[in-house]
């Protein structure tokens, strides 16, 4: 049986140092696919972009700079405000910068880890279930 955990959490995409735009960031998670979090950014309704990383990366990111490449993460707090966690998506051709407050990311961190909890991944993934699709041409 497959364990998820979805959670729409408010972002801002930056715009600049003191202009941002709301955006609703829906992050899925599953138990079949460990290591994966699905992030898909939501505007006026519509799913405008979906983005698959690790999780590992955004645990890393609430305490420190983490990734490299086409995602990154990272605490941020400006004084007085609550702390929020900045993730940076990159292509090829442009460059975007997400905040998400930390304590809504952490609290759905915390349902992925009641799922699998980290470090235990390898022993929820059904390689041999990966591999199929993926010779099936599936993947």
């Amino acid at each position: 049986m497959v364990s998820t955990a979805k959670r729409t959490l408010e972002m801002r995409l930056l715009l600049g140092p003191d202009e941002a735009v709301p955006v609703a960031g829906r992050f899925s998670y599953r138990s079949d696919r460990p290591y994966e979090v699905e992030v898909a950014f939501i505007s006026r309704g519509q799913t405008v972009a979906t983005w698959l990383f690790a999780r590992d990366l955004l645990l890393a990111g609430l305490y420190d700079e983490a990734g490299e490449g086409d995602v990154r993460v990272w605490p941020f707090r400006r004084p007085g405000e609550p702390r929020r966690v900045h993730i940076e998506l990159s292509t090829d051709d442009s460059v975007c910068e997400l905040s998400v407050r930390a304590t809504e990311l952490t609290a759905w961190l915390e349902q992925t880890a009641a799922i699998v909890p980290p470090g235990h991944e390898a022993g929820y993934l059904d390689m041999d279930a990966h591999l199929a699709r993926l010779f099936a041409g599936k993947c």
